[in-house]
């Protein structure tokens, strides 16, 4: 298979995968909204909020670098040691919340589900190393394949867990039984393709490949935090200044802006591999490619993040319950937001490639403070509005504006300007229809 070929069949695997899933979050995931109400759920997904900065840890070996050190001969080390490192990540994480559940104390419900989240932690970081080279190899469908089976199951443990009235609780120990169901599918797949045929594959601790791995990543690491803080702190203010409630309601706007942002992440995964090669073969050919590619994933947003914004205003009510129509003000801003984290899907790939991403750090700082800073000034003011609204002037800030007065990101902060330009995408979709057809007729 040729390898834009491979690239597209990648994408539509991933593709699945989210589609699926957003079938059944449907199905089953707004109905736990629906029946455990805003409070409850508001407390569930606050305890989420604080397990998702066990990333900081996890993150310190970098998605984008590990693909760069697979080789033929060493990829099983590189898997092993990956998966090593996030694996004894999440079992230190693990004890944290017990240190502050037995020193300044915490709610019994929080607790109970941070202490399965953090489980969750263990059994998912078990096979990192392995859904990374998946990715590199661009057979996602092995991954999709484990996603949708656990899924299914858990979500029709959870749609039975509201059947029998089971608390929230619940639900965290749901998620861990489907990531152990996962670990082993996942594990017995990367054998029986890798491992079974070939024989003295590498595997240990290799403490210089990880300081490596590490030292390259460093300041895409310093960038996530900050990204992590200002993606997260949102809801931890909300909850400060207004409570829990406040905090389901706001979750709800942010799953459905998620659910906009499904094509980035396969996208972005499956475009990097052939960006790098490009890279290496020839600057021009690899700059056309950022530029077209980038371009069409822009438009394609512009278009749909308009319709979702419609789309959901009308349909809201019919799908949720009372309580969350606030929720329709969150999406409509997170939607604007999200469509400016299209336009720059692809920018930390084309810094990982170019090895430019020290200066990541001062930028995503800035971003931090100013997240911050109007996180305290507009939700008093605007409620769950309000963050919404941080978040949008943050991502403008920290993925375009910003770029444009640091020499080495100037170009990227370009090619995303140029994105913007429908004509550009016309000229080169008629150029490429008219390319394949001569070929055709040759």
């Amino acid at each position: 298979m040729s390898g834009g070929g491979k690239i597209t069949k990648n994408i539509a695997w991933l593709m699945f995968d989210q589609v699926f899933i957003l079938v059944l979050q449907f199905a089953v995931g707004i109905k736990i909204a629906n029946y455990y109400g805003a409070e409850l759920y508001g407390k569930y997904n606050y305890a989420v909020s604080l397990v998702a900065f066990s990333a900081i840890f996890f993150e310190l070996l970098n998605s984008r670098v590990i693909k760069k050190y697979y080789t033929d001969d060493n990829f099983n080390n590189v898997v092993h040691n990956v998966c090593f490192f996030r694996n004894t990540m999440a079992g230190i994480i693990f004890f944290i919340p017990i240190v502050i559940k037995f020193t300044v104390g915490m709610d019994n419900l929080i607790f109970y589900m941070l202490m399965l989240m953090c489980l969750d932690n263990i059994l998912v970081t078990a096979t990192y190393g392995v859904e990374n080279f998946f990715e590199f190899k661009l057979e996602s469908r092995r991954i999709v394949i484990s996603n949708n089976i656990v899924k299914v199951i858990s979500y029709t443990l959870q749609y039975l867990a509201m059947i029998f009235h089971l608390g929230i609780v619940v639900l965290p120990a749901i998620r861990c039984i489907g990531n152990l169901i996962r670990m082993g599918i996942l594990k017995y797949q990367y054998r029986q393709a890798y491992l079974i045929k070939l024989k003295n594959l590498e595997k240990r601790v290799d403490r210089d490949l990880i300081l490596r791995i590490v030292d390259e990543g460093k300041f895409l690491w310093i960038s996530y935090i900050s990204f992590l803080i200002y993606t997260q702190v949102d809801r931890l203010m909300i909850k400060y200044y207004m409570g829990v409630a406040d905090v389901g309601i706001y979750t709800i706007g942010f799953q459905l802006s998620a659910i906009l942002a499904i094509l980035l992440g396969p996208v972005e995964n499956s475009l990097f591999p052939k960006m790098m090669e490009l890279y290496r073969k020839d600057y021009k050919e690899y700059y056309n490619f950022y530029l077209f590619s980038n371009t069409l994933i822009t438009q394609f947003y512009f278009v749909v993040t308009l319709l979702s914004i419609v789309v959901v205003k009308y349909t809201f009510k019919y799908v949720y319950a009372q309580e969350y129509l606030p929720a329709i003000g969150v999406y409509t801003i997170l939607a604007a937001s999200i469509f400016i984290k299209a336009n720059a899907s692809l920018q930390t790939g084309h810094m990982t490639i170019k090895k430019i991403t020290k200066k990541s750090f001062y930028k995503t700082l800035i971003s931090l403070v100013v997240n911050i800073i109007l996180n305290a000034l507009l939700i008093p003011k605007y409620g769950i509005n309000g963050a919404a609204i941080a978040t949008l002037i943050t991502q403008f800030i920290a993925l375009f504006a910003i770029d444009f007065f640091i020499a080495e990101y100037r170009e990227q902060a370009l090619v995303q300007l140029k994105s913007l330009n429908s004509f550009y995408l016309l000229k080169e979709l008629i150029k490429k229809y008219r390319s394949r057809k001569e070929s055709q007729n040759v």
